[in-house]
């Protein structure tokens, strides 16, 4: 997104800062607790090295691991934070992390406000309109939701003050996520919603998770608000058709009838499982999976798709592209490493970063787009790390 490279810089500069400021980096790179928490949390950059030892398309396969470079440099410099000061920054890198978000959709709500001034078309604050990286700022906000009622649930007494505050934030990035309409992340939204709801039945606070879900679900019985959600059935009649595209040379890729995103994903879908079977076991690399797939889409007369070189949209199908059924064990492992992690040392907004890199994993690549990495990198890092060390 646009600005993961400002975030990366200030990230920078206060690593800086505790190295020559506050000197409270520690050098306890040889402690076993360091080394355990570093394996588990550098898992997704070890793949992508594993992945380049199956690959013909080396510059594509370093592109692939650059983008997974993140997963490498936040544990290398978050674990050497002692645990009290990460503590003690644990509030301010959540409100620091809010106060990004409202900083994006407040410059959003600015030009698609200047927009509405020419026409009056409301659309303008809805999807792409409002914001182009629709679906990872619709996830990365579900994670700030998730993340924020985390911290509500966590203390023990707040003032009733802070707690409009928050309860107001968090109204806001939700009604932010159905103005973004993206339908998969709308529904693990609610999936996630209540899943948090069911871990804290006994917490007294759990009316808080509760209204989220009856605000969102008054929203969405809105009309406009069910923009995209209305094309569903016609899209899906549409995959259930028999009818036969006559592809022509002197057509354009982009006037063929095949480009609704749900049947691009729906093709990709099939296409990536399809090569799976016939690499079943250590994959097609990381640098050519998207060849492949390419040439999937041509071999299977998907011109849109192969147009666009559309990717899986889905973590563990990407995975098992990628790396076959071993890369997918590892990749179980990781996910495994820090539900552990999370039991045997929980801090708030562990639960949500788990809920939001599970469920959103089924409709996404989030640990393989640019925008996103960086993201799961650093707060997989800040949240799960051993207390012993």
């Amino acid at each position: 997104m646009k600005f993961v490279p400002f975030g990366l810089l200030l990230l920078a500069t206060a690593w800086i800062y505790e190295v020559l400021i506050t000197k409270t980096i520690q050098s306890n790179f040889k402690s076993s607790a360091f080394k355990k928490s570093f394996l588990v949390l550098s898992i997704p950059f070890s793949m992508a090295i594993l992945g380049l030892t199956n690959t013909s398309n080396f510059p594509k396969g370093f592109e692939d691991l650059g983008r997974l470079l993140p997963f490498l440099i936040f544990p290398l410099l978050l674990l050497s934070l002692p645990i009290e000061r990460k503590k003690k920054l644990s509030s301010i890198v959540l409100f620091g992390f809010i106060f990004g978000l409202f900083i994006r959709f407040g410059l959003d709500f600015y030009e698609s406000a200047i927009g509405y001034m020419y026409d009056y078309n409301i659309q303008i604050f809805f999807y792409t309109y409002l914001d182009s990286d629709t679906n990872i700022l619709a996830i990365i906000t579900l994670f700030g939701v998730l993340y924020l009622l985390d911290f509500l649930l966590s203390k023990k007494e707040i003032s009733i003050q802070k707690s409009i505050l928050l309860h107001v934030i968090i109204l806001f990035l939700s009604f932010c996520i159905l103005l973004l309409q993206s339908r998969i992340v709308i529904l693990f939204f609610f999936a996630s919603v209540g899943v948090l709801f069911l871990l804290n039945w006994k917490n007294k606070r759990k009316w808080s998770i509760f209204s989220v879900g009856v605000f969102c679900s008054l929203i969405m019985l809105i009309p406009v608000f069910q923009g995209r959600f209305q094309v569903v059935s016609a899209e899906r009649e549409k995959l259930n058709s028999t009818e036969i595209v006559v592809v022509n040379d002197s057509i354009p890729v982009e006037s063929l009838p095949c480009m609704s995103s749900t049947e691009l994903r729906f093709n990709s879908l099939k296409s990536s499982w399809k090569i799976f079977i016939k690499n079943p076991l250590i994959g097609v690399g990381t640098g050519d999976w998207r060849d492949e797939l390419v040439k999937e889409y041509i071999a299977s007369d998907l011109p849109c798709n192969a147009h666009e070189q559309t990717a899986p949209h889905n973590q563990y199908l990407r995975t098992l592209l990628k790396y076959g059924i071993f890369g997918f064990i590892i990749y179980l492992f990781y996910i495994f490493k820090l539900v552990q992690l999370s039991k045997l040392n929980y801090r708030f907004g562990q639960t949500p970063f788990l809920l939001t890199l599970i469920f959103c994993g089924f409709g996404y690549d989030l640990l393989d787009v640019g925008s996103s990495a960086p993201v799961f990198a650093f707060f997989s890092t800040w949240l799960f790390f051993d207390e012993q060390q």
